[in-house]
């Protein structure tokens, strides 16, 4: 019986990840036929992001393992124009060990990042600084994703010939987390080649006014929330 229950598991896990990803890419196609593109290529990453993060407690709670999610945090890589802040990967531990979760990876949609935490370390120029809004939430903290901490940065060699820098969030066998925080998400551009010094990020946050996420609870529950004054 137990075999049975782990391939039932499992096949859950795959379509909650396929099913968000088609969800995403049909919004996104929809909006771009009404003129909302972008708006709704955020709203597709907020679903991706809320999809992959159930996926990942319900992997942790069905296989009695820790899963995580892990976000590619690496400005100095050689696939930062493509990876960095857009590439997201969920995986399970077995025998102390993490592996990777068939199907279980997405790009954000071009143009929508995900916000960093509150890092010891930040790329210069990755927040615009000719936007009137500063990037603050409501209460006048720093508009990050504080699920996103700096003692989770590790380094990996994930779909690479190089280990990079990933942040990663933690859900344990009971589906909850000890990061419960904000997720958030946020439209930018990807600085031309040259444009930026070594060191810099390779992209550019534009608008905190446009943002969208999740609040993650301490029980690794999602709730969406849309909007700079919501979080």
């Amino acid at each position: 019986m137990t075999p049975r229950r782990s391939i039932a598991a499992y096949t859950l896990l795959e379509l909650l990840v396929v099913v968000g990803l088609v969800a995403g890419l049909s919004f996104f196609l929809v909006g771009g036929l009404r003129g909302g593109g972008r708006s709704v290529a955020l709203q597709s990453g907020q679903s991706t992001l809320a999809n992959l993060v159930t996926a990942a407690r319900t992997k942790a709670m069905a296989s009695g393992q820790s899963a995580r999610i892990l976000v590619h945090v690496d400005p100095g890589s050689a696939d930062a124009s493509t990876r960095y802040l857009r590439y997201l990967v969920l995986q399970v531990q077995a025998g102390g060990v993490w592996q990777p979760v068939p199907v279980a990876e997405a790009y954000l949609l071009e143009g929508v990042f995900v916000v960093p935490g509150n890092f010891a370390n930040m790329p210069a120029g990755l927040f615009a600084a000719d936007t009137v809004t500063p990037w603050t939430k409501s209460d006048g903290s720093p508009l990050r994703s504080t699920a996103l901490r700096t003692a989770s940065i590790t380094s990996e060699i994930i779909n690479s010939t190089a280990a990079e820098q990933w942040v990663s969030i933690t859900f344990a066998a009971a589906g909850t987390t000890a990061q419960s925080g904000d997720l958030i998400l946020a439209l930018g551009k990807i600085r031309p080649p040259g444009s930026s010094a070594p060191g810099d990020a390779p992209v550019e946050l534009e608008n905190p006014e446009e943002v969208r996420g999740l609040a993650l609870s301490a029980y690794g529950l999602p709730v969406l929330v849309n909007g700079r004054a919501s979080f």
